[in-house]
């Protein structure tokens, strides 16, 4: 009885998905804003390719993603503190612009992806609420 018991579990944990990241900014109405960014880089702070892509929409705007070449924050969202803070290396940036007029809260997730390593901790699923001023 133990193992059918212990074998239940094992394949209902098999089955359940990781969490989401959960990330949360403000926006402008009508304006197209910077909401997220996302580097990687190895102990030596060689930058590593990271992706993001909108898997859904929001509903009250349209969120697009771009790679540009940023400095690293001092501090991630993701994250913690970053030992490479400063050092400018592309990064993967979310954009969010609401529908004209549109005030309150907005929401949408996108993969956040490392090419260079498959085992980066931050790979998966973000949801991004924006609250749209």
């Amino acid at each position: 009885m133990r193992i059918l018991l212990l074998v239940a579990m094992l394949a209902l944990a098999a089955l359940t998905p990781a969490m989401a990241a959960s990330l949360s900014s403000t926006a402008q109405s009508g304006v197209k804003t910077d909401v997220a960014e996302h580097s990687a880089y190895n102990r030596s702070c060689v930058a590593q390719s990271v992706v993001a892509t909108i898997t859904t929409q929001p509903a009250n705007g349209t969120a697009t993603t771009t790679v540009q070449t940023k400095p690293v924050p001092p501090t991630g969202r993701l994250g913690g503190p970053q030992s490479c803070a400063g050092k400018a290396m592309p990064s993967a940036v979310v954009y969010y612009q609401s529908k004209p007029n549109f005030k309150g809260t907005d929401q949408f997730k996108y993969q956040r992806i490392n090419q260079d390593n498959p085992n980066d901790r931050l790979n998966g699923e973000v949801v991004l609420t924006v609250t749209v001023k």
